[in-house]
């Protein structure tokens, strides 16, 4: 798929990935297309799910939401089941923003934002520890912000 992808179009990506919230004409301008070509490029990047959405990026700081956590969590069991039921009720709580299966001592690693160190503590003894099948997790906290980018290096692609 990647293969299929000119320059003009990794412009385009890289465009949008800037500031979504530009006109086409702007777009177009910006990447030296007209703008019926570009319109037509950024649908076709839609059609082939290389774009999936367009989202506005929310200030968590500004939300008093302060508390980043990674948290490594290993489950007891791997039946299906189990499996099954702690990825379909992990996505359902909005203090999760990612969720990921990961190699290791450890099965998955999710992203949690929350307020405060009591609104976590309530969150892992109400929630995460209530699932029968989580056997251990261990939580850390992200400190300083160094970097946070939405942004796919396209430059690595082909």
């Amino acid at each position: 798929m990647l293969d299929s992808l000119s320059k003009t179009d990794k412009k385009i990506l890289d465009a949008l990935q800037s500031d979504s919230n530009m006109t086409n004409a702007e777009l177009a301008a910006k990447v030296g297309l007209s703008t019926a070509p570009c319109w037509r490029r950024v649908k076709r990047l839609q059609d082939m799910g290389i774009i999936t959405k367009q989202v506005a990026l929310v200030n968590q700081k500004e939300l008093g939401l302060d508390i980043i956590v990674y948290a490594s969590i290993k489950l007891s069991s791997h039946s299906e089941e189990a499996l099954a039921f702690f990825e379909s009720t992990i996505v359902t709580y909005p203090e999760v923003t990612e969720c990921y299966t990961i190699s290791g001592s450890m099965d998955y690693m999710v992203r949690i934002i929350t307020r405060d160190m009591k609104t976590y503590e309530n969150f892992l003894r109400q929630k995460l520890l209530k699932m029968e099948m989580v056997k251990e997790i261990h939580s850390r906290f992200a400190v300083t912000k160094i970097k946070y980018t939405t942004a796919i290096p396209l430059e690595l692609s082909t």
